[in-house]
């Protein structure tokens, strides 16, 4: 959903300097217009159109990205995103992507025939390797091979700042 902000905020401020010109109202107009705005700002965080979305980045939203080709960098920012590269076949991923969840939280679904060399970074955080191990803080290597191919066919850096980060096959 879009922001409303801007509209509601404009037609109320425009409603309320015609009617106090109108009706000759003797009210102090920049309170009023403080008021106004803080309203609206208030009403457009409660219709949800505050967040932002696009095919790599995610902000105070929550979404999937469905990815077509790997080469980009991946942000979770105060949202919650489903990262879904289980369509995707190994040669056609590129061989570093990087996710970034901040206050968020992520899930990660990996092609099942793919071996992926995971970096793990958690600071305050929990990310949960395939194996169902997790790392709060700190960070950690895992080579994810399902199909026991000894190397990996792409490398996935998950860097989590206090939030919660699910990686599976």
């Amino acid at each position: 959903m879009r922001s409303f902000f801007w509209g509601i905020f404009l037609i109320s401020s425009g409603l309320f300097l015609i009617l106090k010109h109108y009706f000759n109202w003797n009210i102090p107009t920049v309170r009023v217009l403080i008021g106004l705005f803080l309203v609206c700002l208030g009403l457009s965080l409660l219709i949800g159109g505050v967040g932002y979305r696009d095919s790599s980045n995610l902000i105070m939203n929550e979404g999937r990205f469905h990815v077509e080709s790997g080469g980009k960098d991946y942000n979770i920012i105060f949202g919650k995103g489903i990262l879904d590269f289980s369509n995707m076949q190994p040669e056609d991923l590129s061989k570093e992507i990087e996710v970034n969840t901040v206050f968020g939280s992520a899930e990660i679904l990996l092609p099942e025939n793919a071996a992926v060399r995971i970096k793990a970074n958690s600071v305050f955080s929990s990310t949960q390797l395939p194996d169902n191990s997790n790392l709060s803080f700190g960070d950690r290597t895992y080579l994810s091979d399902p199909q026991g191919k000894g190397e990996a066919d792409f490398t996935l850096e998950i860097n989590t700042v206090f939030g919660n980060t699910q990686i599976r096959h």
